[in-house]
């Protein structure tokens, strides 16, 4: 085991709300630090929307999946668990965890699980095409001092990129016509904890792995990426930059040198300078400070 990162109550009856522990992945570089799982933190994001109306008192710890003592208790579950401690009940799937905290909102009338269609087609394989352009890039690039550039990239793996930009740009216009803070309206959803930390890791390992950025010109989209990093639910669950980075290295068999795993963890809650310029004359974001 290692950190436990304690949500304190929002006060009244603390007892009378379910206390609920989830068991996050740790860093590859320092398990004292949270790991850069995506279902972890997507978990996390849903579990904080219900403390912060105080609906669920909240708990989440780091565990090393290596460990003999995670291990021993576990019997070979793998993060995120979640452990009702009242009904002693252990959720180890994520269909069980996801279905948990769909019953607490709805219980709770927190609009947490709202369905809507548009949003859904356009989020939906976002992830899984990224993944496949990175894959393909990184195989192309092995030996190589510097990524290629995407336009010096062969057309099989081009039509990767194509498909994960035409994605991002299918947001970006959403969000135009919505005009709204988070994908279905003011309020954080599920669509919202499933699509920012995808999008900061997209960001993240693009610009470390592969030259490539999220466009500039998608405006509504970077907007909405700032929302993410003025969002308390994902700023509290977001792993540092090099613990993402290090997550991707393990998955592709790159190598990671020292000097890397001795950084001092940082993270990216910063978007660049012009794209803020464009949010504000959009009038976005008005009370954005362009440096």
């Amino acid at each position: 085991m290692a950190d436990a990162y304690q949500i304190q109550s929002n006060g009244g009856d603390t007892q009378s709300k379910p206390l609920l522990e989830l068991y996050v992945k740790a860093s590859g570089i320092d398990a004292r630090r949270i790991g850069a799982d995506l279902f972890c933190q997507e978990f996390w994001m849903e579990l904080y929307a219900l403390y912060e109306i105080g609906v669920a008192r909240v708990e989440v710890k780091t565990v090393n999946v290596n460990s003999e003592a995670f291990k021993k208790n576990f019997l070979g579950a793998q993060p995120p668990i979640m452990i009702e401690e009242e009904k002693e009940l252990t959720y180890t799937d994520n269909r069980e965890i996801e279905g948990r905290i769909f019953h607490l909102a709805k219980e709770y009338n927190v609009p947490l699980f709202e369905k809507d269609p548009s949003a859904e087609k356009r989020i939906e394989n976002l992830y899984r095409n990224f993944k496949l352009f990175l894959r393909a890039k990184v195989e192309f690039d092995k030996g190589k001092k510097e990524p290629s550039r995407v336009e010096d990239l062969p057309a099989q793996i081009k039509v990767h990129y194509n498909r994960v930009c035409e994605q991002l740009s299918n947001i970006d216009q959403l969000l135009s016509e919505r005009k709204t803070r988070y994908l279905l309206g003011n309020s954080m959803t599920e669509y919202d904890c499933e699509l920012m930390p995808r999008l900061h890791h997209i960001r993240i390992i693009g610009l470390s792995l592969l030259g490539f950025d999220i466009p500039h010109n998608f405006t509504h989209l970077w907007n909405y990426i700032l929302t993410a990093y003025r969002t308390a639910a994902f700023i509290e669950s977001c792993p540092a930059d090099q613990d993402i980075i290090h997550h991707y290295k393990e998955q592709m068999n790159l190598f990671t040198n020292q000097r890397e795993t001795l950084q001092s963890p940082t993270k990216t809650h910063t978007i660049p300078e012009k794209v803020l310029s464009d949010i504000r004359i959009k009038g976005l974001a008005p009370d954005v400070n362009v440096h």
